[in-house]
């Protein structure tokens, strides 16, 4: 499990969502930003699930698919939240390190979707050889 390449970024992906969840998003004090700190926490549970998914490789994939998906999400909740009460130039002020954590991780996850891709296909083609 832990030879694979994809586990390693998923791993990363881990660590970086457990990070999130809890370190503040931006330097506001909002329900976006406690959201954006519950959905990390919730999304690094999740990986920590892909990651044990290593023996049923499409189900990983799927699962990756749906991790691009909500890692996504982490920004646009943030944006829809708080553009009602700042302008874009104001929200981009209160931003911290941790802001690049998601997109990180969305980097990642399409690493280890083609890693596990990758794997899939040595195994179909073992499988012709047998």
């Amino acid at each position: 499990m832990i030879q694979r390449i994809q586990t390693v970024y998923l791993f990363f992906v881990f660590c970086l969502m457990a990070i999130l969840a809890y370190l503040p998003f931006s330097s506001l004090n909002s329900f976006a930003d406690d959201f954006c700190r519950g959905y990390a926490a919730v999304a690094a549970v999740a990986v920590a699930v892909i990651i044990f998914l290593y023996k049923n490789r499409s189900m990983q994939i799927r699962l990756c698919y749906g991790m691009l998906i909500a890692l996504v999400a982490i920004y646009v909740f943030y944006f829809i939240f708080n553009m009602k009460n700042f302008s874009l130039s104001e929200l981009f002020g209160y931003l911290r390190f941790t802001f690049v954590f998601p997109f990180i991780s969305i980097i990642l996850v399409y690493l280890a979707i083609r890693g596990i891709k990758k794997d899939e296909k040595l195994v179909r083609s073992l499988d012709r050889l047998r």
